[in-house]
C-alpha cells in the first residue's frame, strides 16, 4: 500500500486518467487479494469497487464482503451506461454503504464529490456492541462496518428481558 500523500495522488489520477479498460472483470480474486493485504491496525481501510459489473459472480462478492466487513469498508462505483445495477447495489449493501452509478461523463465530477464527502468523515472503527439488562439474539450485522458520519450502523435483532435496557457501542 502506498501513503496518500499528493504525489501518490496526482500519480493515481494520471494513471487512471490513460488507462483503457478491456476485457473481463475478475472481481472476486480481486477482491480477495485487496482484503488479504497486511493492514496496520490503527487504520481503516477502505476498498472501492469501480466497474461496470460484467460478472456472474455477485452471490460470492456479496459473502464475502459481508464477511469482511471487519477488515475494510466496500464502496461500489458503477461505471457506464449499462452498469450492473444489482451488483453495485447489492455491494453496497452487503458493505453497508451507498451504491454510486455514473451513467455518462457530465455526471462524474459530481458524483465523485458526493462519494469524497460520503467516506470524508470517519467516527469510530473497530465497533463492539454489547448489551446490559436484557439479551439480543439473531442480531445482524454479526461484524460492524466502521462508522462514517453520512452512515449509521443498523442493528436488528430480537430481544429478551425487560425493555429497560441498553446497548453500548
Amino acid at each position: 500500500p502506498l501513503p496518500a500523500t499528493p504525489e501518490n495522488i496526482t500519480r493515481g489520477t494520471n494513471l487512471a486518467n490513460f488507462s483503457q479498460g478491456g476485457g473481463g472483470t475478475n472481481l472476486l480474486p480481486a477482491l480477495k487479494h485487496a482484503l488479504a493485504m497486511p493492514q496496520p491496525d490503527d487504520v481503516s481501510r477502505s476498498i472501492v469497487v469501480v466497474t461496470d459489473g460484467f460478472v456472474d459472480i455477485e452471490k460470492e462478492a456479496f459473502q464475502l464482503v459481508s464477511t469482511s466487513l471487519d477488515q475494510a469498508n466496500l464502496f461500489a462505483f458503477g461505471i457506464g451506461s449499462s452498469v450492473n445495477r444489482w451488483l453495485i447495489e447489492g455491494l453496497a449493501r452487503a458493505g453497508r454503504g451507498e451504491p454510486f452509478v455514473v451513467l455518462n461523463p457530465e455526471e462524474a465530477a459530481k458524483t465523485a464529490t458526493r462519494f469524497r464527502e460520503y467516506i470524508s468523515s470517519p467516527v469510530l472503527t473497530d465497533i463492539q456492541v454489547r448489551y446490559e439488562g436484557f439479551a439480543s439474539t439473531d442480531a445482524q450485522p454479526e461484524i460492524y462496518p466502521d462508522l462514517f458520519a453520512d452512515r449509521p450502523i443498523e442493528i436488528i435483532g430480537k430481544w429478551t428481558g425487560k425493555p429497560e435496557g441498553r446497548i453500548i457501542v
